[in-house]
Parts: structure tokens; C-alpha cells; sequence
């Protein structure tokens, strides 16, 4: 679920609080497919846009 869903999320104040703790903050509704895979230097996080005005 993305902006105005019935469940409050995502949090503005989270967000800004992770954001400015220099987090990357990623959105399924606004940055599409998100993912985190395993890599020869550790973990990572990809997104595949998908978001608003891009069709799957």
C-alpha cells in the first residue's frame, strides 16, 4: 500500500527520521519491486521501478 491507505503507513516521521540517519529509504509504491540479495560483498537492497507512471 502506498500514500493514504487506511493503515497509516509509510510513517512521514519514520521516514524522515531514517532518511536523515542516512538510511535509503526504498517505497513498493513509489519505487517499484524492492528486494534484498546476497552479494559477494554482503547483503544489498535493488529496486525495479515500477512505481507511479511505469507499467510492469
Amino acid at each position: 500500500m502506498g500514500v493514504d491507505n487506511d493503515y497509516g503507513h509509510p510513517n512521514p516521521g519514520l521516514l524522515d527520521r531514517l532518511t536523515r540517519a542516512g538510511a535509503r529509504v526504498l517505497r513498493t509504491d513509489t519505487d517499484g519491486d524492492v528486494a534484498a540479495v546476497r552479494g559477494d560483498a554482503g547483503l544489498a537492497v535493488v529496486a525495479r521501478g515500477t512505481g507511479p507512471g511505469r507499467r510492469r
